[in-house]
């Protein structure tokens, strides 16, 4: 008579053969539709879906900051159209639109912040002066990911 640990082994077998058996059975009858869909669908989502745009405060970098370097690597430009966004990844493009008058541009992000919770968006003077909020300072703004 076998031992009580050889029957635990055989079943274990058994099990997973009667398992795989299983599998490959329904694999194969399966209509090829079904696997094709699933594969076409997973292709056609994108891998990370486009954030809401957000709305809030926008202001924009001192000229003293000219020169220096971005969270990012780069380097500090007023003429450039950059941003500066808590959340988002360097190199993000984004549209940023005055509610206040209408206007927009579209910056990149080469930077972290704005470290106040009270504002969105920190943006480059050349951004800023496109927006046309340089006298008042901060303005309301929508943002919105491009890619």
């Amino acid at each position: 008579m076998p031992c009580p640990e050889f029957r635990k082994r055989s079943h274990r077998f058994v099990n997973w053969w009667l398992s795989a058996a299983f599998l490959a059975t329904v694999a194969f009858f399966a209509p090829s539709e079904t696997f094709a869909q699933s594969s076409q669908d997973s292709a056609q989502k994108p891998s990370a879906e486009k954030p809401e745009p957000e709305r809030g405060y926008a202001a924009f970098y001192n000229s003293s900051l000219e020169g220096h370097k971005t969270a990012c690597g780069g380097t500090y430009s007023a003429e450039k159209f950059t941003a500066a966004h808590r959340n988002l990844p360097c190199g993000t493009k984004l549209r940023v639109t005055n509610l206040r008058n209408g206007k927009s541009v579209r910056v990149t992000v080469n930077d972290h912040g704005p470290k106040t919770s009270s504002r969105i968006v920190d943006l480059s003077f050349a951004a800023a002066r496109s927006l046309n909020f340089i006298k008042q300072g901060t303005t309301l703004v929508k943002v919105e990911v491009l890619r």
